[in-house]
Protein backbone atom coordinates (compact mmCIF):
# COMPACT_ATOMS: atom_id res chain seq x y z
CA UNK A 1 0.00 0.00 0.00
CA UNK A 2 2.81 2.68 1.13
CA UNK A 3 5.82 2.36 -0.08
CA UNK A 4 9.04 3.98 1.66
CA UNK A 5 9.99 6.16 -1.32
CA UNK A 6 6.28 7.11 -1.42
CA UNK A 7 6.51 8.01 2.12
CA UNK A 8 9.69 9.35 1.96
CA UNK A 9 8.69 11.74 -1.13
CA UNK A 10 5.54 13.16 0.15
CA UNK A 11 7.50 13.80 3.96
CA UNK A 12 9.87 15.84 2.14
CA UNK A 13 7.27 18.09 0.40
CA UNK A 14 5.58 18.24 4.12
CA UNK A 15 6.25 21.57 6.64
CA UNK A 16 7.30 21.55 9.85
CA UNK A 17 3.83 23.05 12.24
CA UNK A 18 5.46 26.86 12.61
CA UNK A 19 6.21 26.61 8.66
CA UNK A 20 2.10 24.96 7.93
CA UNK A 21 0.79 27.82 9.99
CA UNK A 22 1.48 30.68 7.50
CA UNK A 23 0.05 28.42 4.81
CA UNK A 24 -3.28 28.41 6.83
CA UNK A 25 -3.72 32.46 7.13
CA UNK A 26 -5.68 33.09 3.66
CA UNK A 27 -8.74 31.43 5.18
CA UNK A 28 -8.05 31.82 8.70
CA UNK A 29 -7.71 28.64 9.59
CA UNK A 30 -4.58 28.90 11.30
CA UNK A 31 -6.76 30.49 14.29
CA UNK A 32 -8.31 27.56 15.47
CA UNK A 33 -4.70 25.71 14.93
CA UNK A 34 -3.13 28.11 17.27
CA UNK A 35 -6.13 27.83 19.94
CA UNK A 36 -5.93 24.20 20.40
CA UNK A 37 -2.02 24.61 20.23
CA UNK A 38 -2.66 26.81 23.38
CA UNK A 39 -5.11 24.33 25.22
CA UNK A 40 -2.34 21.54 25.02
CA UNK A 41 0.71 21.81 27.11
CA UNK A 42 2.03 18.66 27.95
CA UNK A 43 2.33 17.96 31.63
CA UNK A 44 5.42 16.94 33.75
CA UNK A 45 5.33 13.49 33.12
CA UNK A 46 4.02 13.77 29.73
CA UNK A 47 7.32 15.61 28.87
CA UNK A 48 9.36 13.65 31.04
CA UNK A 49 7.93 10.64 28.87
CA UNK A 50 8.43 12.42 25.09
CA UNK A 51 12.12 13.29 26.25
CA UNK A 52 13.29 9.95 26.88
CA UNK A 53 12.60 9.26 22.91
CA UNK A 54 15.69 7.36 22.12
CA UNK A 55 14.74 6.67 18.08
CA UNK A 56 14.39 9.23 15.19
CA UNK A 57 10.88 9.28 13.99
CA UNK A 58 9.74 11.33 11.11
CA UNK A 59 5.93 11.27 11.01
CA UNK A 60 4.35 12.93 8.44
CA UNK A 61 0.78 14.24 8.83
CA UNK A 62 -1.85 14.39 6.01
CA UNK A 63 -4.42 17.33 6.89
CA UNK A 64 -7.70 19.45 5.64
CA UNK A 65 -7.12 22.98 7.07
CA UNK A 66 -10.42 23.52 7.51
CA UNK A 67 -10.77 19.85 9.26
CA UNK A 68 -11.51 20.34 13.58
CA UNK A 69 -9.71 17.44 14.03
CA UNK A 70 -6.75 18.24 11.88
CA UNK A 71 -6.27 21.13 14.05
CA UNK A 72 -6.95 19.35 17.33
CA UNK A 73 -4.86 16.31 16.14
CA UNK A 74 -1.84 18.59 14.83
CA UNK A 75 -1.81 20.38 17.41
CA UNK A 76 -1.23 17.84 19.94
CA UNK A 77 1.28 16.24 17.79
CA UNK A 78 3.41 19.62 17.72
CA UNK A 79 3.60 20.01 21.20
CA UNK A 80 5.03 16.49 21.36
CA UNK A 81 7.38 17.08 18.92
CA UNK A 82 8.64 20.23 19.91
CA UNK A 83 9.76 18.17 23.31
CA UNK A 84 11.98 15.73 21.69
CA UNK A 85 14.09 16.86 18.68
CA UNK A 86 14.24 13.25 17.07
CA UNK A 87 10.55 13.58 15.94
CA UNK A 88 10.81 15.18 13.32
CA UNK A 89 6.85 15.79 12.67
CA UNK A 90 5.85 17.54 9.03
CA UNK A 91 2.54 18.33 7.53
CA UNK A 92 0.61 18.45 3.76
CA UNK A 93 -2.47 19.75 3.22
CA UNK A 94 -4.67 16.79 1.02
CA UNK A 95 -5.74 19.63 -1.23
CA UNK A 96 -2.02 19.87 -2.73
CA UNK A 97 0.01 17.96 -4.59
CA UNK A 98 -1.05 14.76 -2.93
CA UNK A 99 -3.59 12.92 -4.14
CA UNK A 100 -1.85 10.06 -4.50
CA UNK A 101 -1.43 9.43 -0.94
CA UNK A 102 -4.98 10.70 -0.33
CA UNK A 103 -6.43 8.32 -2.78
CA UNK A 104 -4.09 5.77 -0.96
CA UNK A 105 -5.25 6.09 2.82
CA UNK A 106 -8.96 5.88 2.32
CA UNK A 107 -11.09 5.08 5.92
CA UNK A 108 -13.95 3.33 5.37
CA UNK A 109 -14.12 4.30 1.46
CA UNK A 110 -13.69 7.83 2.26
CA UNK A 111 -10.66 10.57 1.67
CA UNK A 112 -10.43 11.18 5.53
CA UNK A 113 -8.40 13.46 7.65
CA UNK A 114 -6.33 13.52 9.55
CA UNK A 115 -4.16 10.61 8.39
CA UNK A 116 -0.59 10.42 10.00
CA UNK A 117 2.16 8.22 9.08
CA UNK A 118 4.76 7.28 11.62
CA UNK A 119 8.28 5.58 10.42
CA UNK A 120 11.54 4.58 11.62
CA UNK A 121 14.29 6.58 10.52
CA UNK A 122 14.99 4.89 7.01
CA UNK A 123 11.26 5.58 6.44
CA UNK A 124 9.79 2.09 6.43
CA UNK A 125 6.62 2.48 7.87
CA UNK A 126 5.87 1.53 11.45
CA UNK A 127 2.36 2.79 12.02
CA UNK A 128 -0.63 4.72 10.93
CA UNK A 129 -3.17 6.17 12.43
CA UNK A 130 -6.23 7.98 10.86
CA UNK A 131 -9.61 10.32 11.04
CA UNK A 132 -10.58 10.75 14.99
CA UNK A 133 -9.78 9.16 18.21
CA UNK A 134 -11.40 6.76 20.18
CA UNK A 135 -12.32 9.48 22.66
CA UNK A 136 -13.91 11.69 19.60
CA UNK A 137 -16.01 9.05 18.84
CA UNK A 138 -17.06 7.82 21.82
CA UNK A 139 -18.34 11.95 22.39
CA UNK A 140 -20.09 12.09 19.00
CA UNK A 141 -21.71 9.12 19.87
CA UNK A 142 -23.19 10.04 22.81
CA UNK A 143 -24.30 13.69 21.06
CA UNK A 144 -26.03 11.40 17.90
CA UNK A 145 -27.33 8.18 18.87
CA UNK A 146 -30.04 7.60 21.32
CA UNK A 147 -28.95 6.42 24.48
CA UNK A 148 -30.14 2.62 24.31
CA UNK A 149 -28.43 2.44 20.93
CA UNK A 150 -25.79 -0.47 20.37
CA UNK A 151 -22.45 0.69 19.26
CA UNK A 152 -20.87 2.20 21.99
CA UNK A 153 -22.89 5.31 22.91
CA UNK A 154 -22.66 4.45 26.58
CA UNK A 155 -19.22 4.31 26.79
CA UNK A 156 -17.68 7.36 29.43
CA UNK A 157 -17.61 10.59 27.67
CA UNK A 158 -13.71 11.90 28.70
CA UNK A 159 -14.21 14.80 31.17
CA UNK A 160 -11.85 16.98 28.91
CA UNK A 161 -12.18 16.01 25.40
CA UNK A 162 -9.08 18.25 24.41
CA UNK A 163 -6.70 16.65 26.83
CA UNK A 164 -8.01 13.31 26.37
CA UNK A 165 -6.91 13.74 22.06
CA UNK A 166 -3.44 14.69 23.64
CA UNK A 167 -3.59 11.90 25.98
CA UNK A 168 -4.64 9.09 22.74
CA UNK A 169 -1.86 11.12 20.25
CA UNK A 170 0.73 10.62 22.77
CA UNK A 171 0.40 6.91 23.10
CA UNK A 172 0.29 6.06 19.61
CA UNK A 173 3.76 8.04 19.57
CA UNK A 174 4.69 6.17 22.71
CA UNK A 175 3.65 2.91 21.05
CA UNK A 176 5.86 3.58 17.85
CA UNK A 177 8.66 5.07 19.65
CA UNK A 178 8.52 1.75 21.62
CA UNK A 179 8.72 -0.42 18.50
CA UNK A 180 11.34 1.50 17.40
CA UNK A 181 13.43 0.93 20.83
CA UNK A 182 13.23 -2.32 20.23
CA UNK A 183 13.25 -3.28 17.22
CA UNK A 184 15.59 -6.05 16.43
CA UNK A 185 17.00 -4.26 12.77
CA UNK A 186 17.29 -0.78 14.51
CA UNK A 187 19.18 -2.13 17.57
CA UNK A 188 21.67 -4.35 15.75
CA UNK A 189 22.03 -0.61 13.61
CA UNK A 190 22.40 1.05 16.65
CA UNK A 191 24.79 -1.47 18.49
CA UNK A 192 22.06 -1.26 21.63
Amino acid sequence: MWDKALLKKHYDMGLAYEEYLPTLQAEQYDKRWVERYGQLALSDEQRTLVESFAREMPVLCLTGPWCGDCSLQGAAMARIAEVNPLIKLRFINRDDEHGELVVSSTINQGYRVPVTWFMAEDFELCSWFGDRTLSRYRSMAQKQLAPDAKGGCNSPRPNDPVREVLQEVLEEFERVQLMLRLSGRLREIHGD
